[in-house]
């Protein structure tokens, strides 16, 4: 257990220094450009979440997750897909969501490190057990997001941070951020972000190197593959179909929880104005750091929970008792906070932030949900309740969107009026989706008295 929460609080603490670089940018620049921003990266990140085809768990859970050689494998096969999603995206879409392409390309190489290489260093470092540098790379993820911050705009948050806390005034030209190179404040933050994190990858990819593990998986895969032929051997270069399948697995999960917060900033920017899509940016961002707490519990049991669920009950107790206080001190505290530190620029800020504080709530029960179906192999009715759930959160916000607009076209304005009842409909949305996930799952759990035999008959069947 001690193990287990000094994992998940260096996730969160790294976490939470993202995000509140991410709060700190938010400050120095327009709402405008903020949610030009936010936009950019979600987008990256969704291709980040395609490209891994869920090699990061297979490194996790697989016999073969220790060896350097499936570590490559994978990596190589989710850059080199990621590449392609990307200059499709930057080529077909970008140009008709208006997004510049300096910022997309960007946030394309800063999600290309994050989501596809440094996903997967962690996951084989965890494998090794090698938690302390499992927590080093988390830290370093924040060090880099914090030092392009500092390279955007840290002359003028500094002047800014003095004018809050003191009261005293400065020029214009000294709270206004101006960036390095030449360039405005956000290309500045994505840019040095971007290439802060690809040196980040390739540290990290040092620091899991295991020579010895490594001679032997390569020594066992050889023996094993032994007279197979030059064209067997040359196959062994790429994950084997098998994983592959497992992958894709994964990856349905990843895309249905990516469905659940990210793609709520996506939404909101096909719904509503750049200022509201930066108000959701600003929101989820703070929320996305406290989901890190039970996810990353979830990832540090999952190999543990592969042949029983008897630690499950550590992980319930952990991630409920830490629901409550954080979601209830979010929804009390923090919206005050985060109107007072952004100077109300931020339209609707303290509704959404109420909303995803709901969302929190409920998800981390979900998860707990989740956890005990994947303890009893019951990962089919858990894509069941996930897919639901994406299809309730996706559906629901493209048809508020399409409302927005067409609300709008018949007016003859923007629609920016009408959206503001439609959205408070849209925050709505997701709080619905959890709790019918919740409900799913919850009723898809066995009798407790039953337990012991349900999960033998699960495991049976899976078998």
């Amino acid at each position: 257990m001690s193990e287990a929460l000094i994992f998940s609080l260096f996730n969160l603490m790294a976490r939470g220094l993202s995000s509140a670089a991410g709060l700190l940018l938010a400050r120095a620049v327009a709402p405008e450009a903020f949610g030009e921003y936010a936009l950019a990266l979600n987008y990256a990140v969704l291709l980040g979440v395609l490209a891994r085809m869920g090699g990061n768990e297979v490194l996790l859970v697989t016999r073969d997750g220790a060896s350097a050689s499936a570590l490559r494998r994978w990596m190589c096969v989710g850059i080199s897909l990621y590449a392609l999603l990307a200059i499709g995206f930057a080529v077909g879409i970008a140009p008709l969501l208006g997004l510049s392409a300096f910022i997309f390309a960007f946030c394309a190489l800063r999600a290309a490190a994050e989501q596809v290489g440094l996903q997967m260093i962690n996951s084989r470092l965890q494998r090794q057990e090698r938690l302390g540098r499992v927590n080093l790379m988390t830290v370093l993820i924040s060090l880099a997001v914090a030092i392009a911050v500092a390279c955007a705009a840290g002359p003028a948050l500094y002047h800014q941070g003095v004018e809050l806390v003191t009261g005293a005034e400065f020029s214009a030209d000294m709270t206004t951020p101006a960036g390095m190179f030449g360039l405005a404040p956000v290309p500045t933050f994505v840019m040095v972000s971007a290439i802060a994190l690809v040196i980040v990858m390739a540290l990290g990819m040092w620091l899991s190197r295991d020579a010895l593990a490594d001679a032997r998986a390569e020594a066992d895969a050889a023996a094993g593959h032994e007279g197979v032929g030059q064209e067997g051997a040359g196959q062994r270069r790429l994950p084997s179909k098998a994983d592959f399948a497992r992958g894709r697995g994964f990856l349905y999960n990843n895309l249905m929880s990516f469905a659940y917060l990210q793609a709520w900033v996506i939404l909101a920017g096909l719904a509503f104005a750049p200022a509201q899509v930066a108000s959701v940016s600003v929101v989820t961002s703070i929320v996305f750091a406290l989901y890190v707490f039970p996810t990353s519990l979830y990832r540090y049991y999952l190999p543990k929970l592969t042949h029983g669920d008897a630690r499950l009950k550590e992980y319930l107790v952990i991630a409920s008792g830490f629901a409550l206080p954080v979601a209830g001190g979010l929804a009390l505290i923090a919206p005050w906070l985060a109107e007072h530190f952004l100077s109300g620029a931020y339209p609707r800020l303290t509704l959404t932030l109420r909303a995803f504080a709901l969302v929190y709530l409920v998800h981390a029960f979900v998860t707990c949900a989740f956890t005990r179906l994947a303890a009893l192999r019951l990962n089919g009715k858990r894509l069941l309740c996930q897919s639901t759930g994406a299809t309730l959160v996706v559906g629901g916000g493209l048809a508020i969107a399409a409302l927005n607009h067409s609300l709008g076209d018949a007016s003859g304005d923007t629609g920016s009026l009408l959206g503001v009842d439609l959205y408070s409909l849209f925050l709505c949305v997701p709080v619905a989706a959890e709790v019918v996930m919740l409900a799913m799952a919850i009723l898809f759990q066995p009798p407790l008295s039953r337990g012991g035999k349900a999960h033998e008959d699960n495991a049976a069947a899976s078998a």
